[in-house]
């Protein structure tokens, strides 16, 4: 490489230049330190400080507002979403329920036709077979009085007596047969009049004593004992000593539920419901007047 002189200052700014080092060196040895300049310098060290603390508040009260603004937001969200949900829970709640109404409305109505048509069918069964069976007895009574050339008044009591006894003893078999939807439609029947305008506790409880005597013959204690209840609280308090001496029916229906229950009273299970009826019976009879 090769060394020119423009690449060295001029020999004038060589003695300028170490005239101020020196001048510069000498104002430090006199003059070590400047008590004014450390005092301006600790102010502007602390002016920046206080600068720096500022601003450093101004910061974290900038991230308290934010932080505020979000939580703020948050719990508007938070409300918005409760208000949105439970008035679609109070919607889905009213659709369940209708859905459940009309679901039951329908197997309800279901079961009734169900009903009616079993009922129907097993009691034209019946009918037809008791129509059988009276117009053989009536055939052969009139073979039988063909025959004899006839018959005297105490013998044909005595037929009417028996041809009677026969009838019934159908009828009865009959209802033990079919024991259950009887007591579902007697129960019916004793539950429609009680709620009617007009309140016949005679012939409610006339039904409600029958349905009583189904549902034991049937084996169903819990309609059993809904029937009991109904004639404890709803058809003995109504009823007075002329309803069982006008509707002879009453004093028959009771003995047979009477009777019954005595007979299926093991272990005591039916002992509670016999005393009520007992109880509620006599004290029918005893009164003058409906409660």
């Amino acid at each position: 490489m090769r060394m020119t002189a423009d690449m060295f200052p001029p020999k004038s700014s060589w003695t300028t230049h170490s005239q101020r080092t020196m001048l510069q060196s000498q104002a430090t040895v006199e003059n070590p330190m400047d008590p004014n300049q450390t005092h301006a310098e600790l102010e502007a060290l602390k002016a920046e400080v206080q600068a720096m603390h500022d601003n450093e508040r101004r910061l974290m009260d900038t991230v308290k507002v934010a932080a505020g603004l979000m939580l703020g937001l948050v719990a508007i969200l938070v409300l918005f979403a409760w208000f949105t949900s439970h008035k679609n829970y109070e919607h889905d709640k009213l659709a369940i329920q209708k859905a459940l109404e009309t679901a039951n409305e329908q197997r309800y109505a279901a079961f009734n036709r169900e009903l009616d048509t079993t009922l129907n069918a097993r009691l034209t069964a019946r009918e037809q077979a008791l129509d059988r069976k009276l117009n053989e007895l009536a055939q052969s009574l009139r073979t039988q009085v063909t025959t004899s050339g006839g018959v005297s008044s105490n013998s044909l009591a005595q037929q009417n007596e028996d041809f009677n006894r026969k009838i019934l003893l159908m009828v009865e078999v009959l209802e033990n047969r079919s024991a259950h939807p009887f007591g579902l439609l007697y129960f019916d029947y004793a539950t429609r009049i009680v709620n009617s305008p007009q309140k016949n506790y005679p012939v409610a409880t006339e039904y409600f004593l029958a349905a009583s005597l189904a549902f034991l013959r049937a084996r169903d204690e819990s309609f059993l004992n809904t029937s009991l209840a109904r004639l404890s609280q709803l058809c003995f308090p109504n009823l007075k000593a002329d309803d069982f001496a006008v509707k002879p029916v009453l004093d028959e229906r009771f003995g047979q539920l009477v009777e019954a229950l005595d007979k299926a009273n093991v272990n005591g299970k039916h002992t509670v419901a016999l005393v009520d009826l007992r109880r509620g019976v006599l004290e029918a009879k005893r009164r003058a007047k409906a409660k």
